[in-house]
């Protein structure tokens, strides 16, 4: 079994020689270590030329010959050095922080101030009232969530050339598929109501993520997992809290977009994070900053979230989300839904399940509502 862990420690050294290689800081200085690394060439070539001179002179032109093949293998030419120190600057100076690239324009353009307005809407309906109304969230997280997952595959694999109407292409389509979300989610509430959580855990992906300009985690693959995996869990324990998941999902959610619809509109420079998560086009490369608006931005982002976890827990204290019970008056008329033995009430609404169902009274049941 010995040569069989060498191999192994062999293989994770090699891993991690090329993890550590294809790092962003490595890549950054790689101009400059090709540049220091071409000066001991260049000695080299001096040394093999003194060689030459100390050489018979009778057996020189055949020697010089042998020896130039050779140099112009070893010692690359003024023409090929120059050209190699330019791609390599070239390469670390493709990051762009320009509005252009960023923002689609130096201004606002109307696509984007309708997607910014559109962000700006869904994300107050979400802090206000994202746990109180059942379906119109559920369809708000369908739109979000697909119109995303659009928008990302789009960018990520668009062409120099673009695509017919490239500006209102990589917006109509996403909206389109946006709405084919919201439908889905809204008819199959049963699932829907776990990715609402997802998309909770999403944001807060994203949020931690870009509260250092190189990003908090620098690996790409590293990078997607954690999105990835954070997404996964928090709709995971949506099956065993999911009130607090639901007030957590829909108050971050909603105070994220609604900042990330400002930053849109107002170019303070957040939405470059964001987009250098999401998108790794090598033609789509832009620079976060950080500076204090950014600062600024992040921290609204926590406060807004604050006010609205803290509004919608208090305003739905006695409700659940999706499916509501309401005790019945007893004594009289009301009394009858319920049956001498208790019952399980009237229906109003496909919500799911709650914990409070078939609890009615021996005088009177209890009325299921959607809330």
């Amino acid at each position: 079994m010995r040569p069989f862990h060498a191999l192994l420690l062999l293989f994770l050294i090699i891993g991690l020689v090329d993890s550590v290689s294809s790092s962003p800081i490595i890549n950054n200085k790689r101009g400059v270590e090709d540049f220091h690394n071409s000066t001991p060439t260049s000695s080299r070539c001096h040394r093999n030329s003194n060689d030459n001179e100390k050489r018979d002179i009778f057996a020189r032109a055949d020697v010089d010959e042998s020896d130039n093949g050779g140099n112009n293998d070893d010692c690359p030419s003024e023409t090929a050095t120059a050209t190699a120190t330019s791609t390599a600057t070239s390469t670390s100076d493709d990051w762009s922080d320009d509005p252009e690239d960023v923002y689609g324009g130096d201004g606002v353009t109307p696509q984007m101030g309708v997607v910014g307005a559109i962000l700006i809407v869904l994300g107050i309906y979400l802090m206000v009232f994202g746990y109180r109304c059942f379906r119109p969230t559920l369809a708000v997280s369908g739109f979000i969530t697909f119109g995303l997952i659009t928008w990302v595959g789009m960018t990520n694999s668009q062409s120099a050339e673009g695509y017919t109407n490239n500006d209102i292409t990589i917006i109509a389509v996403p909206v389109g598929l946006g709405v084919l979300g919201a439908i889905l989610y809204s008819f199959f509430w049963n699932v829907s109501i776990y990715l609402v959580g997802g998309m909770g855990g999403l944001a807060f992906g994203l949020y931690i993520l870009c509260w250092r300009e190189d990003l908090v985690i620098t690996q790409e693959v590293a990078r997607a997992c954690f999105l990835v995996a954070i997404s996964l869990f928090v709709a995971a324990i949506t099956f065993f809290i999911e009130r607090y998941v639901i007030l957590f999902s829909t108050s971050f959610t909603g105070a994220y977009i609604f900042i990330v619809g400002i930053d849109i509109l107002s170019h303070s420079g957040y939405v470059a994070g964001i987009k250098s998560i999401l998108d790794r086009n090598i033609l789509h490369r832009v620079k976060y900053t950080i500076d204090r608006r950014v600062y600024a931005m992040m921290a609204v982002i926590i406060v807004l979230f604050l006010i609205s976890i803290g509004w919608q827990y208090f305003y739905n204290r006695n409700r659940d989300f999706g499916v509501n019970f309401e005790p019945a008056k007893k004594g009289g008329d009301d009394g009858e839904s319920g049956g001498d033995g208790g019952g399980g009430g009237s229906e109003h609404g496909d919500g799911p399940p709650s914990a409070g169902g078939g609890s009615g009274g021996g005088n009177g049941g209890g009325e299921k509502t959607e809330g």
